[in-house]
């Protein structure tokens, strides 16, 4: 099993951070990773129990479940439906306020290659593949929140 974790300093406030994060309009805006992301069920909107799938830009495809939804700190997935060499995917995202108003944002995933599948390799290929992407969301969405909320400020100025 692996456990992925990464974090980054976002100069924007929790709240700015979280809704931007979980805006699946502005999604495709910032994350490098999603080539779709549709909501099933009729749901619209992030809640405990709403599935979305997600087509990675890669042609992965799994469906995650919502487990944990507390704005404006946390949201967590876990997969119900996905590609047959994963076992366990679970993620969440945690964004912490810090003194100076700014966002400490933590991106942590636990992944599971199926034991069927070479799992001590396959972990590690597991771990890098998704960490190389894990990062590359982070680092998009720190972009993206500092673009337009430095922007928004200096309107205010």
């Amino acid at each position: 099993m692996a456990n992925l974790e990464f974090h980054t300093h976002i100069h924007a406030t929790p709240e700015q951070v979280y809704s931007i994060s979980q805006d699946y309009a502005q999604r495709y805006d910032w994350d490098p990773f999603p080539e779709n992301i549709e909501f099933l069920d009729g749901t619209t909107q992030v809640k405990v129990g709403a599935q979305v799938k997600i087509i990675a830009k890669s042609g992965l495809s799994m469906v995650v479940q919502f487990i944990q939804v507390k704005p404006p700190n946390i949201a967590a997935i876990k997969m119900i439906q996905g590609p047959k060499i994963l076992k366990v995917f679970a993620g969440s995202w945690l964004f912490k306020p810090l003194p100076n108003g700014h966002t400490k944002a933590i991106f942590k995933y636990t992944i599971q290659a199926q034991t069927w599948f070479l799992p001590i390799i396959t972990n590690k290929i597991i771990s890098w593949y998704f960490g190389r992407h894990v990062q590359a969301r982070l680092d998009g969405l720190k972009r993206y929140c500092e673009a337009i909320f430095s922007a928004s400020l200096n309107k205010q100025s």
